[in-house]
């Protein structure tokens, strides 16, 4: 168990170190090559549609709904790994906000809010956060949905949203946590948000209500 949260812990710090450790001007130098050859030299007019329709599915309220319709109209297991799977996704997505004002990265197109810049990718993020969970529930399902979340990374260097560098980072971040999710997976299915909920308020309302020993 230690040597598992170990690797967890290495793998983080290396994401996070990654970018600064190389010398600067070399990863931007590669970054920007990068860049250019999938933005640029990689354009072609039947590509840009199912680019623009891969971003499109890597929206955030689009993971949230695959999670809710896997997890409403499927069976037990299938509910166990929306809920996982949604746990990686918004546990994920704290950190690219949190990375997303430290950073603040200008995005290949300009200019943008500080909790919207470059680094890392959020759509990258998500999808490799989902991809991990369900490819693990579902091993049959893996090399569709790994394919899925790298089209979808892709897509955001191809469109100019995104650097490579970011949409790497947000694929190391969204692997780690879906990780993260699967190796605590017993606490996270035996949390009831309702029962939790639930007992919360029967603790204020009596904490609330005098002591009868008091009055009388």
């Amino acid at each position: 168990m230690k040597n598992q949260k170990l690797k967890i812990a290495i793998c983080f710090y290396l994401l996070l170190s990654a970018f600064y450790v190389l010398p600067e001007c070399q990863a931007q130098s590669l970054d920007q090559r990068l860049f250019t050859q999938i933005h640029d030299r990689w354009q072609r007019d039947w590509l840009d549609k199912p680019m623009e329709l891969l971003t499109d599915a890597g929206e955030a309220p689009v993971g949230i709904a695959l999670c809710a319709g896997v997890g409403l109209f499927g069976g037990e297991k299938a509910r166990q790994s929306a809920k996982l799977a949604l746990t990686a996704d918004l546990a994920s997505a704290l950190v690219v906000y949190g990375l997303k004002n430290a950073v603040n990265r200008p995005r290949p197109e300009g200019e943008t809010e500080r909790s919207n810049s470059s680094f890392p990718s959020g759509h990258s993020t998500g999808a490799f956060a989902l991809a991990t969970v369900f490819s693990h529930q579902y091993p049959k399902l893996a090399i569709p949905c790994y394919t899925a979340a790298t089209g979808i990374a892709l897509s955001r260097v191809y469109l100019g949203r995104h650097y490579p560098s970011d949409v790497l980072a947000g694929a190391v971040i969204g692997y780690t946590f879906g990780k993260m999710t699967l190796y605590f997976s017993d606490k996270i299915l035996g949390f009831e948000f309702d029962t939790w909920l639930q007992n919360k308020f029967k603790k204020d309302e009596s904490s609330a209500l005098p002591d009868s020993s008091i009055t009388q």
